[in-house]
Protein backbone atom coordinates (compact mmCIF):
# COMPACT_ATOMS: atom_id res chain seq x y z
CA UNK A 1 0.00 0.00 0.00
CA UNK A 2 2.68 2.78 0.89
CA UNK A 3 4.52 1.27 -2.95
CA UNK A 4 1.25 2.49 -4.41
CA UNK A 5 0.68 5.52 -2.66
CA UNK A 6 3.87 7.06 -2.87
CA UNK A 7 4.01 5.66 -6.29
CA UNK A 8 0.44 7.53 -7.21
CA UNK A 9 2.28 10.63 -5.30
CA UNK A 10 5.29 10.39 -7.65
CA UNK A 11 3.27 10.49 -10.47
CA UNK A 12 0.98 12.97 -9.61
CA UNK A 13 3.45 15.35 -9.24
CA UNK A 14 5.94 14.69 -12.23
CA UNK A 15 2.24 15.53 -14.22
CA UNK A 16 1.60 18.30 -12.28
CA UNK A 17 5.06 20.17 -12.35
CA UNK A 18 4.24 19.00 -16.53
CA UNK A 19 1.03 20.55 -16.18
CA UNK A 20 2.39 23.68 -14.72
CA UNK A 21 5.05 23.81 -17.71
CA UNK A 22 2.29 23.26 -20.35
CA UNK A 23 -0.16 25.82 -18.66
CA UNK A 24 2.59 28.75 -18.84
CA UNK A 25 3.30 27.65 -22.60
CA UNK A 26 -0.53 27.95 -23.31
CA UNK A 27 -0.47 31.30 -22.08
CA UNK A 28 1.90 32.97 -23.90
CA UNK A 29 0.81 34.21 -27.13
CA UNK A 30 2.06 33.22 -30.12
CA UNK A 31 -0.19 34.07 -32.93
CA UNK A 32 2.10 33.74 -35.95
CA UNK A 33 3.30 30.22 -35.39
CA UNK A 34 -0.37 29.31 -33.47
CA UNK A 35 -2.57 31.27 -35.37
CA UNK A 36 -5.49 29.02 -33.34
CA UNK A 37 -4.08 29.26 -30.36
CA UNK A 38 -2.50 26.33 -28.27
CA UNK A 39 -5.51 24.98 -26.14
CA UNK A 40 -5.77 21.59 -27.72
CA UNK A 41 -2.79 20.61 -25.49
CA UNK A 42 -4.82 21.15 -22.60
CA UNK A 43 -6.84 17.84 -23.68
CA UNK A 44 -4.17 16.16 -24.99
CA UNK A 45 -1.90 16.32 -21.57
CA UNK A 46 -4.67 15.16 -19.52
CA UNK A 47 -5.58 12.56 -21.47
CA UNK A 48 -1.91 11.25 -21.36
CA UNK A 49 -2.34 11.43 -17.48
CA UNK A 50 -4.90 9.78 -17.08
CA UNK A 51 -4.02 6.66 -19.35
CA UNK A 52 -0.49 6.81 -16.92
CA UNK A 53 -3.12 6.80 -13.99
CA UNK A 54 -5.37 3.79 -15.02
CA UNK A 55 -2.54 1.69 -16.29
CA UNK A 56 -0.87 1.96 -12.54
CA UNK A 57 -3.92 1.58 -10.76
CA UNK A 58 -4.59 -1.43 -12.87
CA UNK A 59 -1.10 -3.05 -12.70
CA UNK A 60 -0.77 -2.16 -8.58
CA UNK A 61 -4.33 -4.07 -8.25
CA UNK A 62 -3.54 -7.33 -10.27
CA UNK A 63 -0.07 -7.30 -7.79
CA UNK A 64 -2.35 -6.73 -4.99
CA UNK A 65 -4.86 -9.64 -5.92
CA UNK A 66 -1.88 -11.95 -6.62
CA UNK A 67 -0.53 -10.98 -2.68
CA UNK A 68 -4.33 -11.74 -1.44
CA UNK A 69 -4.00 -15.52 -3.49
CA UNK A 70 -0.36 -15.75 -1.76
CA UNK A 71 -1.72 -15.18 2.30
CA UNK A 72 -0.91 -11.43 2.00
CA UNK A 73 2.26 -9.74 3.50
CA UNK A 74 3.47 -8.35 6.43
CA UNK A 75 3.89 -4.37 7.44
CA UNK A 76 5.91 -2.93 9.67
CA UNK A 77 3.02 -0.89 11.42
CA UNK A 78 4.68 2.03 12.93
CA UNK A 79 6.97 3.46 9.58
CA UNK A 80 3.69 2.64 7.48
CA UNK A 81 1.54 4.89 10.72
CA UNK A 82 4.58 7.54 10.26
CA UNK A 83 4.78 7.42 6.57
CA UNK A 84 0.53 7.90 6.20
CA UNK A 85 1.06 11.06 8.54
CA UNK A 86 3.44 12.97 6.85
CA UNK A 87 1.68 11.54 3.25
CA UNK A 88 -1.85 13.03 4.40
CA UNK A 89 -0.20 16.51 5.23
CA UNK A 90 1.71 16.82 2.33
CA UNK A 91 -1.08 15.63 -0.28
CA UNK A 92 -3.15 18.32 1.51
CA UNK A 93 -1.19 21.32 1.15
CA UNK A 94 -0.81 20.21 -2.57
CA UNK A 95 -4.24 20.25 -2.82
CA UNK A 96 -5.30 23.01 -1.50
CA UNK A 97 -2.26 25.14 -3.55
CA UNK A 98 -3.69 23.73 -6.84
CA UNK A 99 -7.09 24.60 -5.83
CA UNK A 100 -6.56 28.12 -5.55
CA UNK A 101 -4.36 28.00 -8.85
CA UNK A 102 -7.54 26.42 -10.34
CA UNK A 103 -9.82 29.44 -9.44
CA UNK A 104 -7.14 31.82 -10.57
CA UNK A 105 -6.24 29.89 -13.91
CA UNK A 106 -9.50 28.47 -15.36
CA UNK A 107 -7.46 25.89 -16.51
CA UNK A 108 -8.58 22.73 -17.17
CA UNK A 109 -5.23 21.36 -16.54
CA UNK A 110 -4.72 22.59 -13.46
CA UNK A 111 -8.38 21.81 -12.26
CA UNK A 112 -7.86 17.91 -13.03
CA UNK A 113 -4.37 18.09 -10.68
CA UNK A 114 -6.18 19.59 -8.29
CA UNK A 115 -9.06 16.76 -8.60
CA UNK A 116 -6.05 14.59 -8.41
CA UNK A 117 -4.40 15.67 -5.55
CA UNK A 118 -7.60 15.69 -3.41
CA UNK A 119 -7.49 12.27 -3.91
CA UNK A 120 -3.99 11.11 -2.88
CA UNK A 121 -5.15 13.11 0.18
CA UNK A 122 -8.01 10.53 0.41
CA UNK A 123 -5.87 7.64 -0.57
CA UNK A 124 -3.38 8.50 2.04
CA UNK A 125 -5.86 9.37 4.77
CA UNK A 126 -7.28 5.90 4.11
CA UNK A 127 -3.27 4.23 4.66
CA UNK A 128 -3.39 5.92 8.03
CA UNK A 129 -6.89 4.08 9.09
CA UNK A 130 -5.91 0.77 7.25
CA UNK A 131 -2.71 0.60 9.43
CA UNK A 132 -4.52 1.68 12.05
CA UNK A 133 -6.54 -1.54 11.76
CA UNK A 134 -3.49 -3.61 10.93
CA UNK A 135 -1.91 -2.45 14.40
CA UNK A 136 -4.92 -3.10 16.41
CA UNK A 137 -5.62 -7.20 14.80
CA UNK A 138 -2.02 -7.56 15.26
CA UNK A 139 -2.42 -6.39 19.32
CA UNK A 140 -5.38 -8.64 19.46
CA UNK A 141 -3.09 -11.97 17.67
CA UNK A 142 -5.17 -11.91 14.39
CA UNK A 143 -1.82 -11.52 12.72
CA UNK A 144 -3.09 -14.24 9.99
CA UNK A 145 -5.86 -11.68 9.20
CA UNK A 146 -3.67 -8.19 9.91
CA UNK A 147 -1.53 -9.89 6.78
CA UNK A 148 -4.59 -9.12 4.52
CA UNK A 149 -4.91 -5.45 5.69
CA UNK A 150 -1.97 -4.29 3.02
CA UNK A 151 -3.35 -6.33 -0.19
CA UNK A 152 -6.65 -5.73 0.79
CA UNK A 153 -6.45 -1.75 0.92
CA UNK A 154 -4.63 -1.44 -2.51
CA UNK A 155 -7.07 -3.34 -3.93
CA UNK A 156 -10.17 -1.30 -2.82
CA UNK A 157 -8.12 1.98 -3.46
CA UNK A 158 -6.98 0.81 -6.79
CA UNK A 159 -11.11 -0.41 -8.00
CA UNK A 160 -11.60 3.22 -6.37
CA UNK A 161 -9.45 5.18 -8.14
CA UNK A 162 -10.01 3.41 -11.92
CA UNK A 163 -12.97 5.35 -11.98
CA UNK A 164 -11.71 9.08 -12.31
CA UNK A 165 -8.73 8.44 -15.24
CA UNK A 166 -11.76 6.80 -17.48
CA UNK A 167 -14.04 9.69 -16.71
CA UNK A 168 -11.08 11.77 -17.51
CA UNK A 169 -9.66 10.21 -19.94
CA UNK A 170 -13.47 9.72 -21.99
CA UNK A 171 -13.82 13.52 -21.33
CA UNK A 172 -10.44 14.80 -22.52
CA UNK A 173 -10.84 12.01 -25.76
CA UNK A 174 -14.05 14.14 -26.70
CA UNK A 175 -12.17 17.26 -26.81
CA UNK A 176 -9.64 16.33 -28.78
CA UNK A 177 -12.06 14.90 -31.64
CA UNK A 178 -14.34 18.18 -30.80
CA UNK A 179 -17.53 16.31 -30.03
CA UNK A 180 -20.34 19.05 -29.34
CA UNK A 181 -20.00 20.91 -26.03
CA UNK A 182 -21.83 19.44 -22.94
CA UNK A 183 -26.08 20.15 -23.54
CA UNK A 184 -26.59 22.94 -21.49
CA UNK A 185 -23.98 25.43 -23.66
CA UNK A 186 -25.27 23.91 -26.80
CA UNK A 187 -28.76 24.24 -26.06
CA UNK A 188 -28.24 27.92 -24.69
CA UNK A 189 -26.49 28.59 -27.75
CA UNK A 190 -28.92 27.31 -30.43
CA UNK A 191 -31.94 29.03 -28.43
CA UNK A 192 -30.25 32.29 -28.86
CA UNK A 193 -29.23 31.63 -32.72
CA UNK A 194 -32.52 30.40 -33.52
CA UNK A 195 -34.26 33.89 -31.81
CA UNK A 196 -31.70 35.83 -33.92
CA UNK A 197 -32.94 34.29 -36.94
CA UNK A 198 -36.65 34.60 -36.55
CA UNK A 199 -36.08 38.32 -35.60
CA UNK A 200 -33.92 39.10 -38.53
CA UNK A 201 -35.96 37.19 -41.13
CA UNK A 202 -32.94 34.85 -41.78
CA UNK A 203 -33.14 31.77 -43.90
CA UNK A 204 -31.49 29.53 -41.98
CA UNK A 205 -28.81 28.83 -39.44
CA UNK A 206 -26.59 26.46 -38.09
CA UNK A 207 -24.40 26.88 -35.15
CA UNK A 208 -21.41 24.34 -34.03
CA UNK A 209 -20.13 24.66 -30.28
CA UNK A 210 -17.28 22.52 -28.73
CA UNK A 211 -15.47 22.97 -25.87
CA UNK A 212 -11.51 22.56 -25.76
CA UNK A 213 -9.46 22.88 -22.48
CA UNK A 214 -10.36 26.08 -21.26
CA UNK A 215 -11.84 27.18 -24.46
CA UNK A 216 -14.89 27.41 -25.67
CA UNK A 217 -15.40 27.28 -29.64
CA UNK A 218 -18.68 28.47 -31.52
CA UNK A 219 -19.02 28.83 -35.22
CA UNK A 220 -22.21 30.31 -36.64
CA UNK A 221 -23.78 30.35 -40.06
CA UNK A 222 -26.28 32.49 -40.97
CA UNK A 223 -27.93 31.71 -44.43
CA UNK A 224 -29.80 35.39 -45.42
CA UNK A 225 -31.92 35.72 -48.65
CA UNK A 226 -33.66 39.26 -49.68
CA UNK A 227 -36.40 39.46 -47.11
CA UNK A 228 -33.06 39.34 -44.58
CA UNK A 229 -32.85 42.70 -42.37
CA UNK A 230 -29.21 42.23 -42.48
CA UNK A 231 -28.20 44.60 -45.96
CA UNK A 232 -24.94 45.44 -44.79
CA UNK A 233 -21.88 44.69 -42.86
CA UNK A 234 -23.06 47.13 -40.38
CA UNK A 235 -25.79 44.68 -40.09
CA UNK A 236 -24.07 41.76 -39.72
CA UNK A 237 -21.45 43.61 -36.94
CA UNK A 238 -24.72 44.12 -34.86
CA UNK A 239 -25.74 40.52 -35.05
CA UNK A 240 -21.93 39.68 -33.58
CA UNK A 241 -22.28 42.08 -30.76
CA UNK A 242 -25.74 40.76 -29.76
CA UNK A 243 -24.13 36.86 -30.14
CA UNK A 244 -20.98 37.97 -28.14
CA UNK A 245 -23.13 40.15 -25.64
CA UNK A 246 -25.62 37.03 -24.84
CA UNK A 247 -22.28 34.36 -24.86
CA UNK A 248 -20.33 36.19 -22.34
CA UNK A 249 -21.58 34.51 -19.02
CA UNK A 250 -20.04 31.33 -19.98
CA UNK A 251 -16.70 30.69 -17.81
CA UNK A 252 -14.79 29.73 -20.70
CA UNK A 253 -12.30 31.80 -23.32
CA UNK A 254 -14.51 31.95 -26.13
CA UNK A 255 -13.48 31.86 -29.76
CA UNK A 256 -16.58 33.57 -31.56
CA UNK A 257 -17.00 32.99 -35.60
CA UNK A 258 -19.83 34.65 -37.41
CA UNK A 259 -20.62 34.15 -40.46
CA UNK A 260 -23.47 35.20 -43.75
CA UNK A 261 -24.03 33.55 -46.57
CA UNK A 262 -27.02 33.36 -49.37
CA UNK A 263 -25.74 30.22 -50.44
CA UNK A 264 -26.51 27.21 -47.60
CA UNK A 265 -23.50 25.25 -49.10
CA UNK A 266 -21.07 27.73 -47.79
CA UNK A 267 -22.76 27.08 -44.23
CA UNK A 268 -22.34 23.30 -44.48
Amino acid sequence: MITFDGLYSLVSLILSLFAIIVTTFIGKTDSEKYPFGKTNLEPILVLVKSLVLLIMCTVTMTNAVKAVLSGGNKVEVGFAIGYAIISSVGCAIVYFYMKSCSKTLNSEIIKAESNQWLMDTILSVGVFVGFIISLVLGKLGLYKIANYVDPVMVILTSSIFLRVPIITFINSFKEIINVTADKEINEDVSALVKEIEKEYNMEDSISRVVKVGRELRIEIDFVVSNNSKVKSVEDMDKVREIIDKNTNHFDLKKWLNVSFTKNKKWAI
